[in-house]
């Protein structure tokens, strides 16, 4: 059984760190949920793609070998290989000796360029909440939301999801980490969690600096959290089963599952972490000129 460790909770967790992840932590979980869409409902697949294709946005040329995509993604090397190699029979990768590459056709798909606005809607969203919760100050760019929708993306769109997906990218690798490579595992955590505190994001509550208290937590059946990952029930049932021995989630009755705020406090460092990420994503954007 994979587990993580706890860590104490640091000296100093920063200031606006707890609402910063509640809010982020869903934009995270709707972008897994993007990727696994693009592929048919394949998340490694879905994962392997994003990776290739940020590579192309970072080197003209693409290519990148398989042993660094697991590095990037925190995987298995047999894993990786095997979805590159089914990727690359779909015809939408290219291999070579020197690595795998995004094929120009399925960089210029309909279905990659929905992606990619869906990606920057989905940012934005989280941006607007932030901004709502008076942890960032943006202003959207010169073309409105409604013709991102339609039309192509303008620079500072695809700015704002370049830099989105390299933040999902940074949180695959942390959630490995963090679960000892059982990357399932931590995303079944992550979407208990997140969904226990969802209600709040547009309320005044999701600004608040503490630890939420369990009264405001609501539980979550597996059921739900199957559907939302796109994962076979059986498959969550056993890591959320695993959670709860572990006494990391608890369950209410016929209700569902919390992950409690004690958990919570016991992993402050992975939240810490994740403010970090998140404040390094802002950082950009800033530099690229976007007010956030």
């Amino acid at each position: 059984m994979s587990q993580p460790a706890p860590q104490n909770e640091p000296a100093e967790v920063p200031h606006g760190a707890y609402p910063m992840v509640r809010i982020s932590s869903e934009f995270f979980l709707r972008s897994v949920d993007l990727l696994t869409q693009l592929q048919g409902n394949r998340l490694i697949s879905g994962l392997v793609f994003m990776a290739v294709w940020h590579n192309h946005m970072r080197d003209l040329d693409g290519r990148v070998g398989v042993r660094e995509l697991a590095r990037r993604l925190n995987l298995p090397y047999e894993t990786i290989r095997r979805h590159a190699i089914g990727l690359v029979r779909e015809g939408q990768c290219t291999a070579t000796h020197e690595g795998i590459a995004v094929v120009p056709a399925a960089l210029k798909s309909q279905s990659t360029v929905d992606w990619m606005r869906k990606i920057y809607l989905n940012a934005e969203r989280m941006l607007v909440d932030l901004t709502r919760a008076r942890l960032a100050e943006y202003e959207a760019p010169s073309i409105s939301t409604s013709t991102a929708r339609q039309g192509k993306l303008s620079r500072e769109q695809m700015v704002i999801a370049t830099a989105s997906t390299r933040q999902l990218l940074a949180g695959i690798r942390m959630l490995g980490d963090l679960w000892n490579g059982d990357l399932l595992r931590g995303l079944v955590f992550s979407a208990i969690w997140t969904a226990n505190v969802k209600h709040v994001i547009n309320t005044a509550a999701a600004a608040r600096q503490a630890v939420l208290p369990d009264n405001q937590r609501r539980p979550v059946s597996i059921l739900a959290i199957s559907n939302s990952l796109r994962l076979p029930y059986e498959t969550v049932r056993r890591h959320a089963i695993e959670l709860e021995k572990a006494g990391i989630c608890h369950r209410i009755g016929r209700l569902g599952m919390i992950v409690p705020a004690s958990e919570h406090r016991k992993r402050a460092d992975a939240t810490v972490q994740a403010h970090g990420m998140l404040t390094n994503l802002l950082a950009e954007l800033r530099r690229a000129g976007l007010k956030v």
